[in-house]
């Protein structure tokens, strides 16, 4: 019993990498969430946001898209379109970490949901699309690259 209850003390106080990538995303997700309020501004917000990527972050939605490059722009079009999201939820799933043996980089895909809240009709849609990340590791696990996958070819 003290050898498992030790078991789960270490993995707590050390949890390995693919939980801490899980955190940090989950983390992201709550405060893209979470929305601008009266003491913590859109800029404020975004700034907090900026800290889940990478300053050389690439963003890559697609064809017809042009990439997004840079921590300071992503935090600019967060600040810019924050009126915007608030009607949306973030959601993730299917979330799945492989580390490189270097310990430092990660490939994560997951699946992204976008759920539109309807007001006058109470209901909710759906836009849900697969991502590939790319993470490093500086102390913390950032994004440095997002990659939407195209799943129908």
């Amino acid at each position: 019993m003290i050898g498992l209850a030790g078991f789960f003390g270490l993995r707590a106080l050390y949890p390995n990498d693919e939980r801490l990538i899980n955190q940090r995303l989950f983390a992201l997700r709550d405060d893209v969430n979470s929305g601008a309020t009266e003491t913590f501004s859109s800029v404020a917000r975004a700034a907090q946001i900026g800290t889940f990527f990478t300053e050389d972050v690439v963003v890559d939605l697609g064809q017809g898209t042009a990439p997004i490059v840079g921590r300071e722009t992503l935090m600019g079009m967060a600040a810019r379109l924050e009126p915007r999201t608030t009607a949306f939820r973030l959601e993730l799933d299917d979330v799945g970490a492989r580390l490189a043996p270097d310990g430092r980089t990660a490939d994560v895909s997951l699946t992204v949901s976008f759920v539109l809240r309807t007001v006058s009709t109470g209901g909710e849609s759906v836009d849900a699309r697969e991502f590939s990340l790319g993470m490093t590791k500086d102390g913390v696990w950032r994004i440095a690259r997002v990659t939407a996958v195209d799943t129908l070819k």
